[in-house]
């Protein structure tokens, strides 16, 4: 089975038929109706750039939707106090007699770990590490977090946040 080129009118290849080309290997052909894949390079920070190969819609595309947008990937390095409250004090006379209030209603469950915490712990956890690794990795890369091992425990046993 052959073909005529659609461009100078030439025979073509079967095998090139075959393929779907339309087109011979001539250089002017080549130039005028060859569409191959575009290269695209994405900055990426502290490297070298990111190479994709796709068509130019598909990238847009993938840009459009966030694909290569900067990720955040300093979870839990940046260090926040938690608030001190203080201590209730103490009356400094004893009441007469005792009196009965009403029970205050009981405030909604707060963990008692930070999201900082948190974060790395669940980060760490994901990456496939144990609760004695993950107390290990934090002193060395977060010791200001203060990450224990039973600490590293409770995070992941509770829901996520």
């Amino acid at each position: 089975m052959t073909s005529n080129c659609i461009g100078c009118g030439r025979e073509i290849p079967a095998e090139r038929t075959e393929l779907g080309y339309t087109y011979c290997t001539a250089p002017a052909c080549q130039a005028q109706y060859r569409q191959g894949p575009t290269v695209t390079a994405v900055a990426v920070n502290k490297s070298g750039d990111a190479y994709r190969v796709a068509e130019p819609e598909d990238i847009a595309a993938r840009a459009a939707a966030g694909e290569f947008a900067t990720k955040n990937t300093g979870l839990g390095t940046v260090h926040q106090d938690t608030p001190r409250v203080p201590a209730p004090r103490r009356p400094t006379t004893r009441p007469t007699r005792p009196t009965r209030t009403a029970r205050p209603a009981t405030p909604a469950w707060t963990p008692a770990w930070t999201p900082a915490q948190e974060n790395i712990v669940r980060l760490y956890a994901d990456m496939g590490l144990s609760p004695r690794q993950i107390a290990a990795r934090a002193r060395e890369n977060t010791p200001r977090l203060g990450i224990t091992e039973a600490l590293a425990v409770r995070i992941l046993s509770s829901p996520r946040r």
